[in-house]
């Protein structure tokens, strides 16, 4: 019997190691398929993409293997390269800003509307989703020139004495950015809003406090991760676009993913327009970094 106890206690104890190894386990097992996927078409391709931008470019050649920082030295020094970088840079902070304050809106009405409202107004910002981006700019092709609906509005209005065209400009890019990502921003902090009690509101308004009081001292840090989230899906998303600003912008705004375009495909410089990617992954993956750090570990819950 006294030989028996302990062997007993040692199965046991086995047992339970086991099980706490299958336990820790269980996630990442889950979680393979999807890792895979990653590493395989996501990872890879990134090492290769970071690879090429140490190639020789000689002659007419797409690439040469070898290893030099010339290109990013280049970029880096380059006064084209530079401007095109902070244009992006402006732009899309811009952009982002915009797109959170109207998702933030839009969002927080859809919250406080009824429920027979809410199916109407989330179906409303479904719409940009549901047709492609290149469908969208011929939309706005149709609405910004000299003889487009906004032109013959405003003209119709009295509010201008002669058709104006606002195709073609920083303002026109603006607003195909903030259109293309404000649904992504919108179901962010619509998610944000719907894990708040709306009896918060009440108590507050009860308490005392006007409705400036409790956005800011109630809604305003319960949704400070969603905002966070959405400036980040937001930048991700106009940082790195190319037919948009292209289509709708005027021929001097040179964003990154034009000189990557033009470096890929017009220039047949592989490893400057890898350089350009790698910087850009760069970039985001900083502006990635910076929010998540910012975000409240009390709230992160609900994202």
């Amino acid at each position: 019997m006294t030989v028996a106890m302990p062997d007993a206690e040692t199965d046991h104890e086995t047992a339970r190691r086991v099980l706490r190894r299958r336990q820790a386990l269980a996630p990442w097992l889950l979680m393979l398929p999807a890792l895979l996927v990653v590493v395989v078409f996501f990872g890879l391709p990134m090492l290769l993409m970071v690879r090429m931008s140490f190639n020789l470019h000689i002659d007419q050649r797409l690439y040469v293997p070898g290893f030099t920082f010339d290109h990013y030295v280049n970029l880096f020094s380059n006064p084209l390269f530079t401007n095109a970088m902070w244009t992006t840079v402006q732009l899309s902070i811009m952009a982002s800003l915009a797109t959170v304050f109207i998702g933030y809106v839009f969002a927080m009405l859809v919250w406080l509307k009824p429920p027979r409202w809410r199916l109407l107004m989330i179906g409303l910002a479904l719409c940009p989703l549901l047709i492609s981006e290149i469908a969208i700019i011929f939309g706005w092709w149709m609405f910004f020139p000299k003889n487009g609906l906004l032109s013959y509005a405003l003209l119709q209005s009295g509010l201008i004495s002669d058709k104006i065209s606002l195709m073609y400009t920083e303002f026109a890019a603006f607003v195909g950015l903030i259109y293309v990502t404000l649904p992504f921003c919108f179901f962010i902090l619509l998610s944000i809003f719907d894990g708040l009690d709306k009896r918060l509101l009440e108590a507050s308004a009860d308490l005392g406090a006007s409705p400036l009081t409790t956005f800011r001292e109630v809604l305003l840090p319960l949704t400070w991760t969603g905002i966070l989230v959405a400036f980040s899906q937001s930048f991700i998303w106009t940082i790195g676009t190319y037919a948009t600003p292209s289509a709708l912008g005027p021929d001097t705004l040179w964003t990154m993913g034009f000189l990557i375009q033009e470096q890929m495909l017009g220039k047949h410089n592989w490893p400057m327009a890898s350089a350009f990617a790698t910087v850009l992954i760069i970039g985001v993956a900083c502006v990635m970094f910076i929010t998540r750090s910012m975000q409240s570990k009390r709230t992160s819950f609900h994202v």
